[in-house]
């Protein structure tokens, strides 16, 4: 059924283990976490372009609990619907024309509104561009963690062009994406003023290298941001939204720029002469050649608040209804 072009007598045999079937948490219909109930489907077939992968961490994000509601969902309905945006695993089949991996690689992946499904499963199909090679100093859990909200942070943090000379404001910088961008921000040369979420958040915060952190919670934010830059911050990026984070666009200078990614309602307002931009997630090869870059300098880290068994997946999303730091995973297979 899997069949690759490149595959040696080796890749043959790993190739030959694929089962026909796999465990998946799917839903029939869209609605609430109880929707969530464990399939057994086929696995699905690799094509051209294509990589199948036997994942052994997937992520957990706020998007998939949209897209099981049926609020965010842009790509064909059909049922049993798998799943899940993001993982990380072990390569187990090739389609043909697949030039940058081969059986056996370690990856981390995008599966978010997938057409063969998506990353709550044992295997996933992606395309060839979805697919990254974990970076150096990652284990499979933070790269099960990574690709949405690595992706998302970078996506961003270019469209604002963070330089060395940037000051920079983070709004939600101790959650899943903002956490990366506040590293992927300081490799880039930024001096990061980190709203955070609790003391544990500014603790986080201020492990990861941001220049100053204050709770998101706490009644001198604006206060502290103005002495952090007294002169007006030239870049913001907005993570979460709220009144306070609405006032706190003022001081951001005429010129500077805003940037922020789908999902954050209700959607930012720009002074006037300040840029506002939106920028999604998605990964290709040369976001995802440029994150691992950046990844590679020093030490990074993926914070993971929690892990759930696959099977649990109903609760780890309701898990993210509470407060918590980093990102939620799912032990499929492995670690």
């Amino acid at each position: 059924m899997q069949n690759s072009t490149k595959a040696s007598k080796k890749d043959e045999v790993i190739m030959q283990d694929i089962p026909q079937q796999m465990k998946a948490m799917a839903v029939d219909d869209f609605g609430g976490s109880d929707k969530l109930t464990l399939h057994t489907l086929p696995v699905p077939p690799v094509e051209a372009g294509e990589v199948l992968i036997r994942i052994e961490i997937a992520g957990v994000g706020i998007w998939d609990a949209m897209e099981r509601e049926g609020d965010l969902v842009y790509n064909e309905v059909h049922f049993p619907r798998v799943l899940g945006g993001e993982c990380a695993g072990i390569i187990a089949a090739v389609g043909n024309s697949v030039e940058r991996f081969a059986v056996g690689d370690r990856v981390y992946a995008q599966s978010f509104m997938n057409d063969k499904g998506g990353s709550y499963a044992q295997y996933v199909v992606v395309p060839e561009k979805s697919v990254a090679t974990i970076p150096d100093g990652f284990d499979m859990m933070m790269a099960g963690g990574f690709p949405i909200a690595g992706a998302t942070a970078l996506r961003n943090l270019e469209a604002l062009g963070i330089d060395d000379e940037t000051q920079l404001m983070l709004w939600g910088a101790s959650g899943g994406v903002g956490h990366v961008a506040l590293q992927l921000a300081k490799r880039m040369g930024a001096r990061v003023f980190a709203i955070a979420s609790g003391d544990d958040g500014v603790a986080l915060s201020k492990e990861l290298g941001a220049d100053e952190t204050v709770d998101g919670r706490s009644d001198d934010v604006i206060e502290r941001a103005r002495a952090f830059a007294p002169d007006g911050f030239d870049k913001a990026f907005l993570l979460i939204m709220g009144d306070q984070v609405q006032d706190s666009l003022d001081l951001v200078r005429q010129g500077g720029r805003i940037s922020f990614p789908n999902g954050v309602m209700p959607e930012p307002v720009a002074p006037d002469g300040v840029e506002l931009t939106k920028a999604d997630g998605y990964g290709d090869e040369r976001l995802f050649r440029q994150l691992n870059t950046l990844a590679e300098i020093g030490d990074f880290r993926v914070h993971i608040a929690q892990t759930f068994p696959l099977e649990e997946v109903a609760q780890a999303q309701e898990a993210m209804k509470k407060h918590y730091l980093g990102k939620i995973v799912l032990r499929v297979s492995g670690e």
